[in-house]
């Protein structure tokens, strides 16, 4: 059989049109007027099919269509029989869409006719009007829509291909320019003779749909081993082109359906290498293929192609891969000898390839974490992981060995997967020695001297640590003359020495470095080694942020001590982790009961702070706020009483409580002996000296909890002891108040058998809950009151009884018999100055003594 070319020549049509301007213009002489004007007429006449007797006006125009920058001619004849009214001499007005077209553009042909021309219409569509002018005004004639583009182009670009899951031979081509109009496409195929010459007579035409370049031609329109000529028509309103042909041979243009991976495995014996084993698919299994093989590593996204295995086998082999690395593969497939196309890549399938022996040298670094004078030195190894490529292995293992001069002693320290290992050095250890190890084997032996740092070298003169951005530091020091790389090491500042930190090397030359990692609002501690040949020069540190911000709490006060002038403060730092920026300053507020604000600001190396010039008896609520550079942050108020008395005056106070006894002074405590007669002395429990209390406002016994609670730190320091002895007593039965002893931190749980009676005094022989301040002198009377007392738990000796006896203590001399505990009425407390100073009573929100 003749070949055929693929590719034919394009046949052309197109038509030749003679438009009524070059009539006219032919017939512009003067000579030739009358009879021009005459033809005219009857050429419009047949251009517009006639004008009906209910016409008025008709626009005649060669073609609707025409091509964009072409000339055009347009008239506009008018019926006289059915427009007995107008007038012959009516003005004629055109109108291209909404625009009036000048009357210089336009001429009267002849009384009942109107002619306009367009050099060239360059609209691609335009709506054209022809209107009288009447005595009503303007009047529609007639109006015709007009569109304008190009002919078709030579489509280009025809391809087809055989798919044998259906069996369709689709073919798609491109078209040319855009046209402008409606233009349509047909595909067409026709078995060819010997001389290549298609059989028109049989073939078959297919219309794409719409929009689409592509149309499929069913089996029955072509066969499978015979040569076909396929052509491209298109065609509009202003011509029509065809193709060049495509002769093919349909099984020779076969796309096959991609092959399936069966099972993919690296080989163990050859690492780098996989093997994969393909299954064809079911529609072209009886075809004979050739494969093609691409992968990308997991990480990746671009594929590297193989080239074509140029075999039919269901078994394929390829190497070249990097070991322990986990690749993605896919298979196409083409019919041998490269005849028709490639499939699509089939589905997706990963491996690891198999591992092979470390290569490569680590780098490590190390530090002493503890050194004695008698015990052994604790070292930190820390070691950076090897590349992928020479690691070779997804989880490689370490193993760290103790060197004994001259030789490694087979003392292994560590076998991990961590990239660090801590270790006591033994005596005469000089080094240790690492090896990086996996299934297929181990790296070289590499060795770590520890003697290069027993005589440091020179430091780096300075270092700035300043910030990146959020999340990094940039680091600069001046460079050393002989130093051979730099190693900077970091960590947050609030983790301990012995915790994790991350560590780099620069090399020689090196005066920058950017540490990557860093945490916003967080101390970093960095450090900078300069290496020498046969030596490390010592650390230089600094402590940075990358970002800085308002501290998260102030620091709690805590009340140390208080006179009646002065109040000691004290407060704990802030936690690093929570300051988010350097202390700047502390400052201290002050507040007195009549508003007036007093503060100062301390230096942030500060932990204690004395407040003077205070007044007695005061109240003051005290405040710390912690600032840094980006603001300050305060804390909770305390509020602090100041004391009427100074420790001098508390003694003497004392002093005159004791005056009927004999009072002995052991340190701050005071002892007085009371006159009794033969009874054995006991020892009256510590009494807390007001001088020093900070007790809130006191309530009677069973009655509500005190607004403000009583810090037992705050009590008296001095100690009042009293020698008495008495019988023990057991308490009146008219008690009907039954109280549980109370404590610090609860509330006194009581039961009322009568609410009507109060009991003023209460005795346990394990808990004594005192009542304010209470004395009697000499023959002083006892006056009824109702007793207050504090929260206090202080315990008492056993066997003790309720009161003692009148005559074991002179304080409790009085004019009654029987035994009590009774209170100084206020009136008379004026008669003793000292002793009015321990009046407890309410005057407003402070008190008043």
């Amino acid at each position: 059989m003749q070949n055929c070319s693929s590719r034919a020549r394009p046949v052309i049509e197109r038509q030749l049109n003679v438009t009524p301007a070059d009539i006219v213009k032919v017939m512009g002489q003067k000579m030739w007027r009358k009879w021009g004007i005459m033809l005219m007429e009857i050429l419009l006449l047949l251009m517009s099919g006639g004008v009906t007797a209910k016409t008025c006006g008709v626009i005649s125009i060669e073609s609707h269509t025409v091509q964009l920058g072409s000339p055009l001619f347009a008239s506009c004849a008018v019926g006289k029989q059915v427009c007995p009214g107008l007038n012959l001499d009516a003005q004629v007005i055109w109108k291209l869409d909404q625009n009036i077209i000048p009357s210089k553009d336009h001429a009267h042909v002849h009384q009942n006719m109107s002619s306009i021309y367009f050099r060239s219409f360059n609209k691609t569509s335009a709506a054209l009007s022809c209107h009288f002018r009447m005595d009503q005004g303007i009047q529609l004639m007639d109006r015709v829509e007009i569109n304008a583009g190009y002919p078709p182009a030579k489509p280009t670009n025809l391809t087809c291909h055989l798919n044998l899951t259906d069996e369709r031979l689709v073919c798609s081509w491109q078209l040319g320019s855009n046209p402008l109009i409606k233009t349509n496409a047909t595909l067409s195929i026709a078995e060819t003779n010997k001389n290549c010459t298609p059989y028109e007579g049989k073939k078959y035409t297919c219309v794409p749909r719409p929009g689409e370049t592509s149309c499929a031609i069913p089996r029955t329109q072509y066969h499978l081993y015979k040569k076909h000529a396929v052509w491209i028509t298109a065609q509009n309103e202003l011509g029509r082109v065809i193709s060049s042909y495509l002769f093919l041979t349909p099984m020779n243009y076969v796309k096959l359906d991609p092959p399936v991976i069966k099972e993919a495995a690296p080989l163990l014996s050859h690492p780098g290498c996989v093997r994969i084993q393909t299954k064809k698919s079911e529609t072209g299994s009886f075809i004979e293929q050739w494969y093609q093989l691409r992968y990308r590593k997991a990480e990746e996204n671009q594929w590297t192609e193989t080239k074509p295995i140029m075999k039919d086998s269901d078994e394929l082999e390829y190497c070249n891969l990097s070991p322990a690395t986990r690749y993605h593969f896919q298979i196409r497939c083409i019919r041998i000898f490269m005849k028709g196309y490639w499939s699509e890549w089939g589905s997706d399938t990963s491996l690891l390839t198999s591992e092979s022996a470390p290569t490569g040298k680590v780098k490590t670094w190390w530090r002493v974490l503890e050194a004695t004078g008698d015990g052994p030195t604790q070292i930190q190894l820390l070691w950076k992981a090897l590349k992928k490529e020479e690691v070779n292995s997804e989880n490689p293992w370490y193993i760290v060995g103790i060197r004994l001069e001259p030789y490694w002693n087979g003392n292994v320290v560590c076998n991990t997967t961590f990239l660090n290992c801590s270790f006591h050095l033994p005596h005469g250890a000089t080094g240790a020695y690492l090896w990086v190890y996996n299934t297929a084997g181990h790296s070289p032996r590499m060795e770590i001297d520890f003697r290069d740092r027993k005589i440091p070298g020179m430091p780096v003169s300075w270092i700035h640590v300043l910030p990146n951005s959020d999340n990094s530091l940039a680091v600069e020091w001046r460079l050393q003359t002989m130093a051979k790389s730099y190693v900077l090491e970091w960590r947050k500042s609030s983790q301990n020495l012995e915790s994790d930190f991350k560590w780099k090397t620069e090399p020689e030359g090196s005066s920058t470095s950017i540490l990557q990692d860093i945490e916003p609002f967080q101390q970093y501690t960095v450090w900078v080694y300069p290496v020498y040949e046969n030596q490390v020069g010592s650390p230089v540190q600094v402590n940075a942020y990358s970002r800085q911000g308002v501290p998260e709490i102030a620091p709690k006060l805590t009340l140390i001590s208080v006179t009646k002038s002065s109040a000691q403060l004290s407060w704990e730092p802030v936690p690093l982790e929570r300051r988010h920026g350097f202390i700047t300053n502390y400052t201290v507020f002050w507040t007195d009961s009549d508003r007036r604000t007093l503060s100062v600001t301390l230096n942030s190396n500060l932990t204690r702070f004395v407040i003077r010039n205070l007044q007695p008896l005061g109240m003051y609520n005290v405040l710390l706020s912690c600032s840094t550079s980006e603001g300050s942050v305060n804390g909770s108020v305390l509020m602090i009483y100041t004391t009427l008395l100074d420790e001098m005056e508390i003694h003497v106070l004392i002093m005159v409580l004791c005056m009927s006894s004999v009072m002995i002074v052991i340190g701050s405590s005071f002892i007085c002996l009371g006159k009794h007669k033969g009874v054995k002395n006991k020892f009256w429990q510590v009494v807390p000296d007001p001088a020093n209390s900070s007790m809130g406002k006191w309530r009677p016994v069973c009655h509500e909890t005190p607004k403000m609670s009583l810090n037992i730190r705050e009590m008296i320091t001095s100690d009042l002891t009293i020698l008495e002895g008495w019988p023990e007593k057991k308490p009146p039965s008219t008690d009907v108040t039954k109280c549980t002893p109370v404590s610090f931190e609860h509330k006194p749980q009581c039961s009322t058998d009568d609410a009507g009676v109060q009991r003023p005094y209460i005795n346990v022989a394990d808990t004594v809950q005192y009542a304010k301040v209470i004395t009697g002198y000499f023959g002083q009377s006892p006056t009824s009151t109702s007793h207050l007392r504090s929260n206090s738990t202080q315990p008492l000796l056993s066997n003790t009884s309720p009161s003692p006896q009148t005559y074991e203590n002179m304080w409790f001399h009085s004019n009654n018999e029987e035994d009590s505990i009774f209170l100084i009425e206020d009136e008379n407390l004026s008669n003793f100055p000292l002793l009015q100073a321990l009046k407890i009573q309410e005057d407003g929100d402070i008190f008043s003594f």
